[in-house]
């Protein structure tokens, strides 16, 4: 320790005019907390300054410490022992931090091969007693009978038919006819623009069937035979078509025979 002077030299000093410092507006209202926002470091500086006071006031010169102790002492210690205090209190009402874990997502498992559609399976197990069995061409062949059937409307004449129609298909195309020459009236169809597209093929016991969807438009109405009132549909106006025709035959290489018609 430095030897301490006999007599104490006491020097006057003149206190300092008191300086202004105007702080701008969007920096005057931060608080202490915005300028220190990280206050882990005052905890052991706080708790250097009470270990030094402590121990100047346990073991410091005799004489001073007859002299007593300094009221200036006694609050810089009562509030370095209250600034510890408080930094312990807050440390522990903090909920410990919990560092994030990156989680790893699932592997993504690879989807099942999509099953075959039926109209696959139908169109092979057809195949195994017709191998020219062609669903494209088949589509032609549905358009076709659509236009035909249309054609034995107009005529009032099932019996062209017969060898294409099943015998149910055909009782209901021959009742049709009937009706018509029973109410004195007749159908007509221009302009039949449709098109086919086989949506369906199976196979039940001894027999095949195929569905096939005819879309388009064309022209069409009934009349009046008497007066050639139009009574139902347009002359002028197409109306749309959606239809789905199913045929059937014994299963093997033989003729498709129209069974239903669903939509027209």
């Amino acid at each position: 320790m430095p030897a301490q002077p006999e007599h104490p030299v006491v020097l006057e000093s003149r206190p300092s005019p008191p300086m202004t410092m105007t702080l701008p507006a969007d920096l005057a209202v931060r608080s202490v907390r915005d300028w220190l926002p990280d206050r882990a470091w005052m905890a052991p500086v706080a708790g250097l300054a009470a270990g030094g006071l402590l121990a100047r006031l346990l073991f410091g010169e005799p004489h001073q410490q007859a002299s007593g102790i300094g009221v200036g002492e006694l609050m810089l210690f009562s509030a370095v022992v209250l600034l510890v205090a408080g930094l312990v209190l807050r440390r522990r009402a903090k909920p410990p931090r919990v560092a994030a874990v990156a989680v790893a997502p699932p592997p993504r498992a690879e989807p099942p091969p999509a099953p075959p559609l039926d109209l696959d399976r139908g169109v092979h197990a057809i195949r195994r007693a017709d191998r020219g069995f062609d669903p494209a061409r088949f589509a032609g062949y549905a358009a076709m009978m659509f236009r035909d059937v249309g054609g034995a409307r107009m005529a009032r004449d099932a019996g062209r038919l017969r060898d294409r129609l099943t015998p149910e298909m055909h009782a209901e195309l021959l009742a049709f006819c009937d009706g018509l020459r029973a109410a004195d009236r007749s159908v007509r169809f221009d302009e039949v623009d449709v098109r086919a597209e086989t949506t369906e093929a199976w196979q039940d016991g001894d027999r095949d069937y195929v569905t096939a969807y005819v879309a388009g438009s064309m022209l069409s109405h009934t009349r009046e035979d008497a007066t050639g009132h139009v009574v139902e549909g347009s002359r002028t106006t197409p109306s749309a078509v959606g239809a789905f025709l199913t045929f059937t035959r014994p299963a093997g290489l033989n003729f498709w025979m129209l069974s239903i018609i669903q939509g027209a």
